[in-house]
């Protein structure tokens, strides 16, 4: 599979070939039952709040005291199969301002965001902020973890050295069952393992059911229009394929993409890949996970 979209990367133009995996994406999602969308927990987020989360100076001056110690646990640069160096720091800047008690990841892979979700936890969040990322393969394993074959530390032990190991728990098991299955709620989930469009579906859905009161779900590789928004071209077209269905399904919710970065993503360029999803119904909400 890898093979055949890599040759179709080469042939195609980049306008064509991501408008076929857009149409691949959704005759896949087309062919799965619906799933009922519970939008109540979900909390409402506007573009200023995100803009004053990211642009905060009080918060950008905690991150450029913590990034040295990331950065010397793990490289700051653009790993293969780790989300890249601006979206580390969004990701710390959005914990810091929302301020989780609680935190789950769909996705670990080499712990590059398990790695900044953890220290703005620590930084920001109280001493009894948590993080807890799932993936279905054992990610501190080196037969099967991601880390080993780039040269890296397995993401327990970068943990470890950032002195971060009581923030997270590391489960192995498929995240569509562990969201069915857990009893724990949490204030924000962000997803990002499987982006087949099936699969961003289905856990979107049982996500919502997971989320404390005013709670947030933030997906990765989030392309609007299926467009590329870095320099090489390429999309991962699952996520906002399925973002499609759920709105077309549930009125009470939007995605917001985040869009420019006030700092550098990757490869020269501003762009993210990040969105938020967020409840239109209304602002008054309380508890929860609070912008301020």
């Amino acid at each position: 599979m890898n093979f055949l979209k890599q040759a179709g990367e080469i042939i195609l133009p980049r306008r064509v070939f991501g408008a076929l995996q857009i149409r691949r994406e959704r005759l896949r999602l087309a062919k799965i039952s619906g799933e009922a969308f519970d939008a109540e927990r979900l909390g409402t987020m506007t573009r200023r709040s995100l803009m004053q989360a990211l642009s905060s100076p009080s918060i950008s001056s905690e991150w450029l005291r913590d990034e040295g110690q990331l950065s010397h646990v793990m490289p700051f640069a653009d790993i293969d199969g780790g989300i890249c160096p601006g979206e580390r720091r969004a990701l710390y800047q959005l914990v810091a301002s929302f301020k989780p008690a609680r935190v789950l990841e769909i996705g670990t892979h080499i712990g590059a965001s398990t790695l900044a979700i953890a220290r703005s936890l620590a930084t920001n969040s109280g001493p009894g902020a948590h993080l807890t990322t799932v993936d279905i393969a054992d990610v501190n394993d080196p037969a099967l973890g991601a880390f080993a074959r780039l040269g890296l530390d397995s993401p327990r032990e970068s943990l470890a050295r950032a002195g971060l190991s009581d923030r997270v728990t590391f489960i192995t098991r498929p995240s569509s069952e562990f969201l069915r299955e857990t009893d724990d709620r949490f204030d924000l989930i962000f997803l990002d393992g499987d982006h087949a469009a099936p699969a961003v579906y289905r856990e979107f859905a049982q996500a919502l059911n997971c989320l404390t009161p005013n709670g947030t779900i933030l997906l990765h590789d989030f392309y609007p229009d299926g467009r590329p928004l870095y320099p090489n071209g390429a999309i991962e077209p699952g996520p906002v394929v399925a973002a499609e269905r759920i709105t077309a399904e549930c009125e009470d919710i939007r995605f917001l993409p985040l869009g420019e970065l006030p700092w550098e993503s990757k490869q020269g360029v501003r762009a993210t890949s990040l969105a938020l999803a967020t409840n239109c119904v209304g602002t008054d909400r309380h508890g929860g996970m609070q912008v301020h």
